[in-house]
């Protein structure tokens, strides 16, 4: 293989990444994302041992 060809190879390798990235969410938004979810399962794990304690 050439030189030019696997400096082609990594262009293209780095383009189909950066293209990956604003295709999808950041990072920090995913995590900001987990996060919520997780207090709304906290909160709906709350709710339901209350609930089984009323039984």
């Amino acid at each position: 293989m050439s030189h030019e060809e696997r400096r082609n190879m990594s262009i293209n390798t780095d383009a189909d990444a950066n293209a990956d990235k604003t295709e999808s969410k950041s990072m920090m938004e995913q995590l900001n994302d987990a996060n919520h979810e997780i207090e709304d399962l906290k909160l709906q794990l709350a709710w339901f041992e209350r609930s089984s304690d009323d039984l």
